[in-house]
């Protein structure tokens, strides 16, 4: 059991994770304004894989580097990068706010997956949860609107890929340690778009280049946070906080884009929500430890490389 002050300490860490990342989110929107995408994405992995490496060495971690199945870390890599660009490409196009409420959904694409690569029977209260979630999607995307575009549909992608990703992360946990998971995702994913980013090199600015910096400088940063929040309260307290990304999304989205999301895309955002804590709400009764569920999903997501 945790005491009521660790886990406010708890709590207040995990806010502040959502804060970092809805940060790191508007640096790579305002970057992709004059950058290319690839190239943005190319900086932000050769950093991930730089730090990864270095932290992993100076620990004398060296035999994490080791792994029995590379190739389920290449096709990580390839998910994790359709994921991150999907993402990325959708908010050249889409609200900040609007983009990570879809990303969200990714708890109700675990529950439509699980039954196939894990064989997880879904309860109808996590069932009852996809219904919402993509109720609140349509509400936020809006298709039969003269304002709908199918750049839409490109955060909606990324949900899907992200789930895929976490399910081939559980696979790959069994046998591999964290850091070697984060390694080798981190050097596949920057290895592939180094083939790319030749073709999209652009020479940027000295204050671009410490916004890319800045990138990864606050992945690490949320990437400390998320370990110590956990060790001051538990996984069922913190992840509905993640939500919160959400709240401070759309306020970057308003203040540095001028994105002021209507009532109907509040109201999408809010069944969004409901979404997961329904999923929350059956995991505070019963959980697996076997396999990765839905309600889970959180947990992973602000671990994301």
């Amino acid at each position: 059991m945790h005491r009521p002050q660790s886990t406010i300490i708890g709590m207040w860490l995990m806010a502040s994770v959502a804060f970092v990342f809805a940060s790191h989110d508007a640096i790579s929107k305002t970057l992709m304004l004059s950058l290319p995408v690839i190239f943005v994405a190319w900086v932000r992995y050769v950093v991930h894989a730089v730090l990864v490496s270095t932290a992993i060495a100076t620990r004398g971690e060296r035999k994490n580097f080791k792994t029995k199945r590379p190739w389920l870390h290449f096709l990580r890599a390839v998910v994790l990068l359709t994921d991150s660009l999907t993402f990325m490409y959708g908010l050249t196009h889409v609200p900040l706010g609007e983009s990570t409420a879809i990303v969200f959904l990714a708890p109700a694409f675990v529950t439509l997956l699980s039954p196939i690569l894990f064989g997880i029977k879904s309860s109808r209260g996590q069932w009852l949860s996809v219904i919402v979630g993509f109720i609140g999607v349509l509400v936020v995307i809006n298709p039969g609107s003269d304002s709908f575009s199918l750049w839409m549909l490109f955060p909606l992608a990324t949900a899907f890929f992200f789930a895929l990703y976490l399910m081939l992360t559980q696979l790959a946990g069994e046998q591999d340690s964290p850091s070697a998971c984060s390694f080798y995702v981190g050097v596949f994913s920057a290895g592939i778009l180094s083939v790319a980013v030749p073709f999209f090199w652009v020479q940027p600015s000295m204050a671009q280049w410490l916004m890319l910096l800045t990138l990864g400088c606050l992945g690490l940063c949320a990437h400390y946070l998320i370990a110590k929040s956990y060790t001051y309260a538990s996984s069922a307290t913190l992840a509905p906080l993640g939500y919160l990304q959400i709240v401070f999304a759309t306020i970057y989205g308003v203040v540095l884009f001028d994105a002021t999301p209507t009532l109907s895309t509040g109201i999408g955002m809010l069944l969004i929500f409901a979404s997961g804590m329904l999923v929350y709400g059956k995991r505070s009764v019963s959980k697996s430890n076997s396999n990765i569920h839905a309600s889970e999903v959180e947990d992973l997501a602000r671990s994301r490389e």
